[in-house]
């Protein structure tokens, strides 16, 4: 084995490592959370591997709660839709006291990818059901995701409406930024804005955002920063594990792919070839308009497979994802990575406990 081959292999047992970390512990930190539009579960379990409780979980979407329960069980996660979501009813059925409420409202109608129809889109009004969750509920604090495009959408006038109706709906005291979930050792480019609130000034006062570890340049890392973690370590030894199934391409598209370099582009459909030695692009969902779809994968002329995906996104391996490749990949494609969960996870219990 060569001396960069080992390295390689170093590296790549050090991400899966990381990776399998992302268990959850058998002794709790004493909080607990509610999930609603929990998608494929980067925000739960983000948030059980840091030891917090799983108390209810939620989704529209019924298979996306068969892979919560699947994975995490021993709590409730069951499909509802949030306009008849009572949060009361919710405290009366769980089991403990509810510290934090998370989730990331559907986004397509904030996506640069969506429609940008903003809060005229019956899909933009979700994030106001949420905000009447939260309230009903009460937790201690709450966190809110969402894509970078929901910043510029009218000039920002729709960001700046919405954080007022919050601060207002909820009483509660907002932080925001726009993270990167590279910094926190993803092998993918991948924005999100998070908004996160806390019932208590002091708690607020106390909060501070997880220190970024990896730099976003993967030819100049900024003093102090590792550098980011390529690709190359999501694609390593996936022929025996589940969601590993391989989309048979016709010989025409096989052949197409095959002349598109690493980090290239193909001219037809657009799909992009992940470069091996730096991150890969953000992972996106797709959609019956179209929009995103799997990459290339960065040796074979094939789209990366549903597991593949899930690496990038920092799922483990023991994460399954239910349903069949089509609902799995919109799972892994609508996540948080779990590793940036598990970093706000983290905060948030720092900033509550004073």
């Amino acid at each position: 084995m060569t001396s960069s081959a080992a390295v390689a292999v170093e590296k790549c047992n050090e991400y899966l490592a990381e990776l399998d970390s992302l268990s959850v512990p058998t002794k709790k930190n004493g909080m607990g959370y509610v999930s609603v539009f929990c998608g494929g579960g980067g925000l739960d379990l983000g948030f059980a591997a840091a030891g917090y409780k799983p108390l209810f979980s939620s989704d529209v979407i019924p298979v996306y709660c068969e892979t919560i329960h699947n994975n995490l069980g021993g709590h409730i996660a069951e499909p509802h839709d949030i306009t008849e979501l009572s949060g009361l009813a919710v405290v009366d059925r769980v089991s403990s006291n509810v510290d934090v409420v998370i989730g990331g409202p559907p986004c397509q109608s904030f996506s640069i990818l969506g429609s940008r129809k903003s809060t005229s889109d019956p899909r933009g009004q979700l994030v106001y059901e949420y905000a009447r969750f939260i309230k009903e509920i009460g937790p201690r604090a709450f966190l809110f995701e969402n894509v970078p495009g929901i910043l510029t959408l009218n000039k920002g006038a729709d960001w700046k409406e919405l954080l007022a109706f919050f601060e207002n709906k909820t009483g509660y005291y907002i932080h925001w930024t726009k993270l990167n979930s590279v910094w926190f050792g993803v092998p993918q480019y991948r924005q999100r804005v998070v908004a996160i609130g806390f019932r208590d000034e002091a708690d607020y006062r106390r909060f501070k955002w997880p220190t970024q570890q990896y730099s976003e340049s993967w030819s100049e890392p900024e003093l102090g920063l590792r550098v980011p973690r390529p690709a190359l370590l999501a694609f390593e030894d996936v022929g025996h594990l589940p969601n590993h199934i391989l989309r048979q391409h016709c010989e025409r598209v096989s052949t197409r792919y095959s002349e598109v370099p690493p980090g290239g582009r193909d001219r037809k459909d657009h799909t992009d070839r992940v470069h091996p030695d730096r991150p890969s692009g953000t992972v996106l969902v797709g959609s019956g308009a179209g929009g995103g779809r799997p990459f290339i994968h960065p040796f074979e002329h094939r789209h990366i497979t549903v597991r593949e995906a899930a690496r990038l996104q920092s799922f483990p391996d023991w994460w399954v994802f239910a349903g069949g490749p089509t609902a799995a990949y919109r799972q892994v494609g609508n996540a948080v990575p779990p590793l940036m969960a598990k970093a706000l996870a983290n905060q948030i219990e720092a900033a509550l406990r004073g």
